[in-house]
């Protein structure tokens, strides 16, 4: 039996995922959050085996738990379960470590044989977002990230941006103005040769 917990704020979905999931008798729903907060004490009383994670949530986005699930209970598979098909949320996601990517509007029927998979150690995803990822990484297969030029504080950014963080927010977490963290960015981008945080999440390798 797959033991799974769903993160989702939208209190209509998060029932109607949970209905469609309790009339399958190979899962157990253990948890249903509306926000990552109370996530890491769950799951230390109960681990699911699998996680339905949204993306845009009060208190903690879902891009950040992944982050932190993995470095806490790595053997848990993350199946985002979001409306993003934008590429930076994607790949940030991707990059956090979770382990599928659906959409909200993929049917039950795809949500279920999804868990099944993930489950197994496969990496289900929707069809078009899947097209993207490969698309995306075959334009970039053969690029190459040299952080080495990055300055210390560029690297603490760096890694506050996949962590899925807004401008606003990294600029508070290490007490600079919005304006002097755009000129960081503006560099790292210029060093790593990306124009974007969707090709910045692409390339990323971990600088820890």
């Amino acid at each position: 039996m797959i033991r799974i917990a769903i993160i989702e704020d939208n209190l209509q979905y998060r029932k109607a995922i949970g209905m469609i999931l309790q009339l399958n008798n190979n899962f157990q729903l253990l948890h249903m959050l509306e926000n990552p907060l109370d996530m890491m004490t769950c799951f230390t009383d109960e681990k699911p085996d699998v996680v339905l994670m949204d993306i845009d949530m009060p208190g903690m986005n879902g891009i950040k738990a992944v982050w932190e699930i993995k470095k806490t209970f790595p053997d848990i598979k993350v199946l985002m379960l979001t409306v993003f098909e934008d590429e930076e949320k994607i790949f940030g996601a991707i990059k956090a470590g979770a382990n599928g990517y659906l959409l909200k509007k993929d049917s039950p029927q795809k949500i279920m044989e999804s868990i099944d998979a993930v489950h197994k150690g496969e990496s289900p995803m929707n069809g078009m977002i899947a097209a993207k990822v490969l698309d995306y990484f075959q334009k970039t297969k053969t690029a190459q990230v040299d952080q080495s030029s990055l300055t210390v504080r560029e690297k603490e950014i760096l890694e506050l941006l996949m962590l899925g963080n807004s401008y606003k927010e990294i600029a508070a977490a290490i007490f600079i103005s919005v304006e002097t963290l755009n000129s960081h960015i503006k560099n790292i981008y210029r060093k790593l040769n990306v124009h974007s945080r969707a090709e910045l999440s692409a390339k990323y390798r971990s600088v820890t």
